[in-house]
Order: C-alpha cells, then sequence, then structure tokens
C-alpha cells in the first residue's frame, strides 16, 4: 500500500508541476494551425521533435531535428543552441513537451512554443509529414 502511495505522489509531482511553465509569456502551447503558421512566419527558429528514435523515424515535420527528451543526451543536444531565438517543440501528445519547454526556460531560452496536442493534433490537422 505505501509502495502504491509513493508512486501516485510521485506521478502527481511529476504531471502537476509541468504545466506551471505555461504562466511566462514567453512560453506558448498552440493549437496546429496557430503553432504551423507561427512556424512558417519565424526565419531562424528551431524546430525540435523531442520524442524517441522509433516515433521520429516513423514520421516528424519537415525540419524538425530530432532531439529524444528521454535521451542521456538530451541536455548536449540542446546546449549548443542560441538561446536568443525561438525554440518550437513537440512530443506526441504533448505530455513530455511541458518538461522539455521547463528545461529549456532553465537553461536560457526565452521564446519557447509547443504544439498543443503533439504530433497526434498535428496528424489530425493534416500537415504532410517526412
Amino acid at each position: 500500500m505505501m509502495k502504491k502511495w509513493l508512486i501516485m505522489m510521485g506521478l502527481f509531482s511529476f504531471f502537476g508541476c509541468a504545466k506551471s511553465i505555461y504562466q511566462y509569456d514567453t512560453v506558448e502551447q498552440l493549437p496546429p494551425e496557430e503553432y504551423l503558421t507561427r512556424l512558417d512566419a519565424e526565419e531562424d527558429a528551431y524546430l525540435l521533435d523531442i520524442r524517441t528514435g522509433m516515433e521520429y523515424k516513423k514520421n516528424h515535420i519537415e525540419g524538425a531535428e530530432h532531439a529524444n527528451f528521454l535521451s542521456f543526451s538530451f541536455g548536449k543536444k540542446i546546449a549548443p543552441l542560441d538561446t536568443t531565438r525561438t525554440v518550437f517543440i513537440y512530443c506526441e501528445t504533448a505530455h513530455r513537451s511541458p518538461y522539455v519547454a521547463k528545461k529549456l526556460w532553465k537553461r536560457g531560452f526565452r521564446k519557447i512554443i509547443d504544439l498543443e496536442g503533439g504530433y497526434r493534433a498535428l496528424r489530425r490537422y493534416q500537415r504532410p509529414a517526412h
């Protein structure tokens, strides 16, 4: 019983604190249509697919760089990025991306745009994928 309680508390902490990153004005979560419009309008932005390698290989937004959030090398992958540039992020269902947004914020990024509903919502919106 104690083990179940500890697991539940851990999950609550893990999922409960992540959404708070969107309290900052420069961190946004946008629906697919608006996300794509902003992405097309940004000339010098990063586009990071933070899903697993298998998810990325299956399909991804054209031009997206793969940066698996669950990989030990994630920090090394984002370390050389210019924090003054806008970074667009997405995962499969927008459950991992709040944690990446928080990590990017802690690293100094101040223009972070997350895809609301993740890649799954984008597929429903029907953007051609690579």
